[in-house]
């Protein structure tokens, strides 16, 4: 691998301990991470899988094709500016939660590859395909080599984007600060049929074709689900507040009181577990829109066009009230109708944002 700028300019070392380093080992540490749920930042049903699965693909599908920016390659979501992107909400919070696996394994364990196997390991923990894992990567020291990538002073002087939402190649997603495109729509219009179009567009940016991009998809909403518990936001991002960022403003800002990206509820009714169910309900249910707990635009089952399979409550049932109360922080207020919801033990209708139902679209118009 020829060094370039951002990484260390001796690489021997590295390439030694990468050399001596136990993939089996690491991966076995993984699995057990992935179940050990951290009262700091408590896992959705008792499972880290999905968070991992978020954090390999946030730093994966930053690459585009135009100039080959972005990419696992380096580890660079640990600095800014993608760090700081509105779409790696939380995600101090997945690479927190591995770091004593990177302190343990040290230089032969770059980041860049932690964060992939991580995700790799969830699919596989969570009964899903897995094509293998390549180590290798080279952890970078710095952003630099992120900064083109957006948005910052240099990428709109060498690749600016006209129109925030509607960005054009060679950039790699329509929305700055987002991996792909805004999931509520362009520019938050909850059209699906214009959805699909972007939605081809910016993977195509990527080197994806319409199978893969499908696929891509509907596997990683097979797992997981979105937060958006109240419309207050998750706070100031790292750039604003290093010490503290994203410690959100629903309640306590974590578990049932989550806010990442606005949305709120999973996609499937065993979103640990890995199935097909996300094709089968995008396809078997009529969709309509409301306006979810986070104050976003979202899609849940028609009413009268059959029954919408429920999840399991992410946290278990009370989690938020006692969290509150052994805060000191006072008697519990109701966030929103998901979040009592929740914290009574009932189970959550699943839901679908405006780019899964785009999915639905011919993207040709």
């Amino acid at each position: 691998h020829p060094i370039i700028p951002g990484q260390p300019s001796d690489l021997r070392s590295y390439r030694r301990a990468l050399a001596a380093l136990d993939f089996g080992a690491v991966k076995a540490d993984l699995r057990s991470r992935q179940t050990l749920s951290d009262p700091n930042w408590p896992a959705d049903w008792g499972n880290y899988g999905p968070l991992f699965i978020r954090l390999a693909w946030h730093v994966a599908g930053s690459y585009r094709l135009s100039d080959g920016r972005g990419g696992a390659e380096g580890g660079r979501q640990r600095f800014d500016p993608e760090r700081s992107w509105p779409d790696n909400t939380n995600l101090d919070k997945a690479r927190s939660l591995l770091w004593p696996i990177k302190e343990k394994y040290g230089e032969g364990l770059s980041w860049g590859d932690l964060f992939v196997l991580a995700g790799t390991v969830a699919i596989e923990a969570m009964g899903g395909p897995v094509l293998g894992f390549c180590g290798g990567r080279i952890d970078d020291v710095d952003g630099s080599q992120s900064i083109a990538l957006g948005p910052t002073a240099e990428q709109q002087a060498s690749m600016p984007c006209g129109t925030q939402g509607d960005c054009k190649a060679p950039l790699g997603a329509t929305t700055m600060g987002l991996i792909y495109v805004n999931p509520e729509g362009p520019q938050a219009n909850p059209d699906p049929a214009k959805s699909a179009g972007q939605v081809r567009d910016t993977f195509a940016r990527m080197g994806m074709n319409d199978s893969e991009t499908v696929a891509l998809i509907g596997g990683g909403h097979a797992f997981g689900k979105t937060h958006g518990a109240c419309p207050n936001g998750a706070g100031p991002s790292p750039a604003e507040q290093p010490e503290n960022p994203w410690p959100g403003r629903c309640g306590t800002g974590k578990g049932a009181d989550t806010f990442t990206s606005g949305f709120e509820g999973s996609w499937t009714a065993t979103p640990t577990k890995w199935s097909n169910a996300y094709f089968t309900a995008l396809k078997a249910f009529e969709w309509e829109l409301h306006t979810g707990p986070g104050g976003h635009n979202q899609w849940k089952v028609k009413r009268g066009g059959g029954s919408a399979p429920t999840a399991p409550p992410a946290h278990p049932p009370y989690s938020r009230q006692l969290a509150v109360l052994a805060s000191g922080k006072g008697a519990v207020s109701r966030a929103s109708g998901g979040v009592k919801a929740e914290a009574g033990g009932g189970k959550v209708e699943i839901m679908m944002l405006t780019s899964d139902i785009s999915l639905l679209k011919d993207p040709a118009g």
